[in-house]
């Protein structure tokens, strides 16, 4: 058979076209690479850094000083001399008084119980009544003799079995005053401490009311003095001594 048999030419070039049609179907289907990886693209930081602080006086210029009263930042003496004729004046906080001790409210408490316990504010007095414990209790005896005696109703016999005449002691301030007096003589003239108490008692108080150095113990007696009980006192002490002269 010769080489260029029309049919044989045919076959060929069929086969050579079903292989080129294998060819490109096959390569419609092989996998696509896959695109590579883009790198992150870096983006420069924002500046947040503040800008610069403007004179709160004239809002125009960068400040340069500050008020050193309310920290108000300004640029020049001008600015400085406006902002201070308009400056706010300053806050004044008055001191509150300080409270009252607690010891002042007992020691008052202590006084109506007690009309001796006012001298205990004089500092002088105070030692006087250390150095004597019973001294408080001895000026107290001189008091009571100065007052009306007791009532005793088992002892008392009615007007009426009296034929109407009163049994009752008849008592009086001068009388009172009397019994006072004779009780401060015979205290002050006990042997030992006793009698030495009163005595010290006794110049203590004449010194301090004659003495006006002693201002602030002199006006503690004075309240003393607005006191009945601590008044009879004095005043028995200042008839005991015009009776001396």
């Amino acid at each position: 058979m010769s080489s260029s048999d029309p049919c044989h030419a045919q076959e060929q070039s069929g086969g050579t076209d079903q292989t080129q049609v294998d060819e490109s179907a096959s390569s419609s289907h092989a996998p696509v690479p896959a695109a590579a990886a883009q790198p992150p693209i870096e983006t420069a930081p924002e500046d947040k850094s503040p800008g610069p602080v403007i004179c709160g006086v004239c809002n125009i210029n960068s400040f340069k000083y500050k008020c050193s009263r309310c920290y108000l930042p300004y640029c020049s003496v001008a600015c400085n001399k406006t902002h201070q004729e308009n400056h706010p004046p300053d806050i004044k906080l008055e001191p509150r008084p300080p409270p009252k001790p607690a010891c002042d409210l007992i020691s008052k408490t202590t006084r109506r119980d007690n009309p001796f316990q006012v001298l205990d504010d004089s500092e002088k007095l105070s030692w006087l009544f250390r150095k004597y414990p019973n001294l408080p209790q001895q000026l107290l005896d001189i008091h009571a003799a100065s007052q009306p005696p007791p009532q005793d109703p088992s002892r008392q016999i009615p007007d009426s079995l009296n034929n109407g005449r009163s049994t009752r002691p008849q008592w009086s301030r001068d009388k009172g005053i009397q019994r006072g007096k004779a009780a401060l003589r015979k205290a002050r003239n006990r042997p030992g401490q006793e009698g030495e108490a009163i005595r010290e008692y006794c110049t203590l108080i004449s010194m301090l009311l004659n003495d006006d150095k002693e201002e602030e113990s002199r006006l503690l007696l004075q309240q003393q003095v607005k006191q009945d009980d601590a008044q009879l006192i004095r005043q028995l002490m200042e008839e005991e001594q015009s009776h001396r002269k």
